[in-house]
């Protein structure tokens, strides 16, 4: 082998040597991002967003407007109650409580679940609230919320106890 194809062997060598790491590097697949890198699910929604909702919900209760509350509802919530009875029924479980004097979140969860006869699949939220009325009665308000098809956070329900 003559002197200058040496040199170009070498050259080769010492080349090819210092490319295998990049190109092993770009033949492995890309390493998974890091667990504060990961985008948020898309069912996840901020527990403070829910829990304002829920007062939106209730502070319309307090001012006689639940058929409004029912009028922005899941429409899985539509199919179990009519808008009259939904409406008639919290009127007459808060009308002898006399006026809402106080109200404190106590707690937001949420649950997905596969279904059953009376709840249908999907993502809930509940608010809870210790709720204070006139004349000293105190009550514990429930606002359930269903994550949507199209992603849309809507009421699913009001139990008042």
């Amino acid at each position: 082998m003559t002197a200058p194809r040496k040199v170009r062997a070498l050259a080769c060598l010492v080349l090819t040597a210092a490319l295998i790491p990049v190109l092993a590097q770009q033949a492995a697949p890309p390493a998974p991002p890091q667990p504060a890198q990961r985008a948020a699910p898309a069912r996840d929604i901020d527990p403070n967003s829910l829990a304002a909702a829920g007062i939106q919900a209730a502070q319309l209760i307090d001012a006689g407007r639940a058929g409004e509350v029912w009028d922005g509802a899941s429409a899985v919530a539509k199919r179990s109650v009519d808008r009259n009875k939904f409406s008639d029924s919290i009127t007459a479980q808060r009308k002898p409580l006399g006026a809402t004097t106080a109200r404190r979140w106590t707690l937001v969860s949420r649950h997905s679940t596969a279904g059953t006869e009376q709840l249908p699949a999907g993502t809930y939220a509940n608010v809870e609230f210790d709720t204070q009325f006139s004349g000293n009665r105190s009550g514990h308000e429930l606002i359930s919320f269903r994550q949507d098809e199209d992603g849309t956070w809507r009421l699913a329900g009001y139990v008042l106890k």
